[in-house]
């Protein structure tokens, strides 16, 4: 294969050639496999050259097209990614009884870390994190100069970006990009993965809250967290709301039915439930659980919410239901969601940070991201030619 370090690209031909040796690692080419590659050799119908971004991007995200990563195919991911960055060597022949040779161990199955800590930590194709960051008013939350380590291994990168107050920013990218990871950052959930450091700022209504002096209890109370699958408490309905409540404050039984109340009106599912609060919280189907977990974040009075691909286990009418309550909940509370979904993204969202290999790509209104971004690899991204 060619070397094409000097440019940091390679040819269409030598991407199908990388594809086709994921492909047949394991010994089978699955139909999902199949499609993918046909879908994405259509993508890049008409063009020469693909940056070393997209192809690490590729690589990844094919690794997983049939629902499961192999230490075959991780393994095979970083000799081609060592190849593309200065490799002198051809995609192997052999690339079955080459991976499995190496070493003569199996490489561990990746997590979404682990494909964080395998970004690089330099690429000339991605932009660096801008300070010029601007906002039509108030930032709640303020994310400066933000660096996070898996141990030696980074994974966020001199990440910036601002978050206006009663306004809801998406931010997007590839698996493994860092956007849960950044997500976690504001809430310093973080902190409970001990070879985790983080190096930056973030200021909270113009309050650092990064500072080891910082409650914690505080902190996550202030900044509220939906999570991607529903987490309802095997407690009835009434007490998953409350529990919040009651671990923060001593409100009497009056207030507390007051509050519970409202919580689940403003999470839009009051009506659903008012008959049936002394049930399980779990008996309910996945999108009230969902709505259910938004009340109970709620209750506790959070300034920011967020929200962690909070519809991807639901289904489209799910969706549309948490989707209005996005948009109504930001009349009263800054929310931040990470989503997969562009259309999601355009639906809910007044701003869009794009998120690549741990870096922060490009952040703007949401209408300029979809409609006229700055940066190629953003346009790649939000036409579906990658990720």
């Amino acid at each position: 294969m060619t070397n094409n370090t000097e440019n940091k690209t390679i040819s269409v031909e030598e991407l199908s050639e990388m594809i086709d040796a994921m492909m047949g690692v394991d010994g089978t080419v699955s139909d999902a496999e199949a499609t993918y590659k046909e879908r994405l050799m259509a993508a890049f119908e008409g063009d020469e050259q693909i940056s070393h971004a997209e192809v690490i991007s590729v690589l990844t995200t094919l690794s997983a097209a049939d629902g499961e990563k192999s230490p075959e195919e991780s393994q095979l991911i970083q000799q081609l990614m060592t190849q593309i960055k200065g490799g002198d060597g051809d995609v192997p022949q052999d690339v079955n009884d080459e991976a499995n040779e190496a070493d003569g161990e199996e490489m561990p199955q990746p997590s979404p870390s682990d494909a964080e800590e395998a970004a690089p930590s330099t690429d000339e194709t991605i932009p660096e994190s801008t300070r010029q960051l601007e906002i039509d008013g108030d930032a709640h939350m303020w994310i400066r100069d933000l660096n996070l380590h898996y141990g030696s291994a980074q994974a966020i990168y001199n990440v910036s970006i601002p978050f206006k107050r009663n306004s809801v920013t998406a931010l997007i990218g590839p698996s493994g990009c860092g956007k849960s990871t950044l997500l976690r950052c504001l809430n310093r959930m973080n902190d409970l993965i001990p070879i985790c450091k983080v190096d930056g700022s973030i200021e909270l209504d113009g309050e650092e809250i990064m500072g080891r002096a910082a409650d914690l209890v505080t902190i996550r109370r202030r900044v509220g967290m939906v999570f991607q699958k529903p987490n309802p408490f095997p407690k009835s309905i009434y007490d998953n709301v409350a529990y919040g409540v009651r671990l923060h404050y001593t409100p009497s039984r009056r207030e507390l039915d007051r509050i519970v109340e409202e919580s689940l009106k403003r999470a839009a599912i009051w009506e659903e439930v008012n008959d049936r609060l002394h049930e399980l919280g779990t008996s309910l189907s996945g999108g009230q659980q969902q709505r259910l977990c938004i009340a109970r974040t709620i209750a506790v009075e959070p300034e920011v919410i967020l929200m962690d691909e909070p519809c991807s286990a639901l289904d489209p009418i799910a969706t549309a239901k948490i989707e209005e309550l996005i948009l109504e909940l930001k009349k009263h509370f800054t929310v931040v969601i990470v989503t997969h979904s562009m259309s999601q993204a355009q639906r809910v969202s007044d701003y869009t940070g794009f998120m690549y290999l741990g870096r922060l790509v490009e952040f703007d209104k949401t209408s300029t991201i979809f409609g006229n971004p700055k940066e190629e690899l953003t346009a790649r991204y939000v036409s579906g030619r990658f990720g």
